[in-house]
């Protein structure tokens, strides 16, 4: 399966003043949202994926797979899929 066919796994949009950062874990990718961005997160599907846990965190949110180590996270951002790495700042893709 592409990346192109991951399903959604959360919408997130920014509505605050300033930046959001989602910390994608196990591993250490990271997504910057300037204020005004919204997203789609998907993530390779498997039995481990879902549900994932979402914490608030100073400057944004946490995001945990149940039991899966590395389910290749991306970003759909303004039609575009980009891949989420460290970080991934968004504003770099308008």
């Amino acid at each position: 399966m592409t990346p192109s066919q991951y399903p959604t796994v959360i919408c997130l949009r920014n509505d605050t003043p300033s930046e959001m950062r989602v910390y994608l874990e196990m591993t250490a990718e990271e997504v910057v949202l300037a204020p005004g961005h919204s997203v789609e997160l998907v993530a390779r599907p498997s039995e481990g994926l879902l549900p994932i846990t979402i914490d608030y965190v100073e400057r944004g949110l946490q995001i945990h797979p149940h039991k899966e180590f590395d389910p290749d996270w991306h970003v759909r951002f303004k039609g575009k899929l980009i891949r989420a790495g460290y970080p991934t700042r968004l504003s770099e893709h308008e």
